[in-house]
């Protein structure tokens, strides 16, 4: 099986989640300014919610892959507020036939003076362990 782990970070919170998730499943953590012609069994994507929104190089991503450039994705994410746009990244995948897993992972990211020093080792510990089971199925 041919897992991606790609990802979009403005501030590295995203990025420290992706790349524990990575680690898990022995593979490389991708920034999707790295990523071309993606094809594979597993996608796991994360990004981070801005302003309640998600960003707009992450809605390109998006919007840049077909329905065959993987077989199922699994969403991660990290945000100093709500979860809302995962159901936004849910939605475009779906329109493209992309199956999406329902269980996503959330960790709380820092962000000025909300959710100081997060994700932390325990947050990056419960990423790998989720990212683990995406695999046992």
């Amino acid at each position: 099986m041919y897992i991606a782990v790609c990802y979009q970070s403005r501030g590295g919170n995203t990025k420290k989640v992706a790349e524990a998730i990575a680690k898990a499943l022995h593979t490389a953590a991708w920034d999707i300014d790295e990523v071309k012609d993606l094809e594979c069994d597993l996608l796991v994507f994360g990004s981070a919610v801005y302003a309640a929104s998600l960003d707009k190089k992450t809605k390109a991503f998006l919007d840049s892959l077909k329905g065959t450039s993987a077989r199922r994705v699994a969403l991660f994410g990290t945000s100093a507020g709500g979860k809302k746009p995962f159901g936004m990244m849910k939605r475009l995948l779906k329109e493209k036939g992309i199956p999406v897993d329902e269980n996503f992972f959330y960790a709380p990211g820092s962000f000025l003076f909300m959710n100081k020093g997060r994700p932390n080792e325990e947050d990056l510990a419960q990423a790998a362990e989720w990212a683990k089971s995406l695999i046992q199925e």
